[in-house]
């Protein structure tokens, strides 16, 4: 879609605010308005949409994007995402250890162990530990426990916390990284501890290498979001 309006502005109403272009509420592809927590934020995407040259191309409105995905997938299915995260967390990455290469179980020792241990202090999960990829059978308390703090996150923290689970495979990891206690570079390395550790042994193909910058990238992208999106 080429570029078809020649002005932004920023509007606020009742405590939100809304992007116009050329004096029109900018929308969702749903056609919702977007209606935005906090003047940061807004001004972020009116730039997104300022900078615009002559083509609109979504995948260079990184926060946009966001907050699309916020308003028209994840308001809209929060009870189905719930249940979608306490499966999660009753298979969370952390807890699928190595069962054969002692260097790599250290590592996953080292590094996933002292998360484990936060979310048992900060949130009172409990998690069982195996090896390989056999189902590890979970308390049900641990998703109850989940479902309580996904039911106190606004749809924005929400939609972070959706998007970092599933980029990572651990929702502990998740509610790190909303708690402020992981960096985007931190979480990434953490959370595909096992993939970087192969490559450090067999080298890293094309492939991977240009999914590991897609996921970093959107990373970093839901730090800036969830920066500017706080109340």
């Amino acid at each position: 879609m080429k570029r078809f309006y020649e002005k932004v502005d920023i509007t606020q109403s009742q405590k939100r605010y809304q992007i116009t272009l050329d004096n029109s509420p900018l929308k969702t592809p749903l056609k919702s308005t977007l209606q935005l927590p906090t003047r940061k934020l807004a001004e972020k995407i009116a730039k997104e949409w300022s900078d615009v040259e002559t083509d609109i191309i979504p995948k260079r409105m990184p926060i946009f994007s966001l907050a699309v995905t916020a308003i028209d997938r994840v308001a809209t299915q929060r009870n189905e995402l719930s249940e979608e995260m306490q499966h999660y967390i009753m298979n969370d990455l952390l807890c699928y250890r190595e069962s054969d290469d002692t260097k790599l179980q250290e590592h996953q020792n080292k590094y996933w162990d002292p998360w484990l241990s936060w979310s048992n202090t900060e949130f009172e999960f409990n998690l069982k530990l195996g090896k390989g990829i056999m189902p590890v059978a979970q308390e049900a308390r641990n998703a109850n426990l989940l479902t309580n703090e996904i039911s106190r996150m606004n749809i924005w923290t929400f939609m972070c916390f959706v998007r970092v689970t599933t980029l990572t495979g651990s929702a502990i990891l998740a509610l790190a990284f909303i708690r402020k206690q992981l960096t985007p570079d931190t979480l990434f390395s953490v959370a595909y501890l096992d993939e970087l550790y192969q490559n450090s042994r067999w080298g890293e193909d094309d492939e991977s290498k240009a999914r590991h910058v897609a996921v970093k990238n959107e990373l970093h992208d839901l730090s800036d979001f969830f920066r500017l999106a706080e109340l």
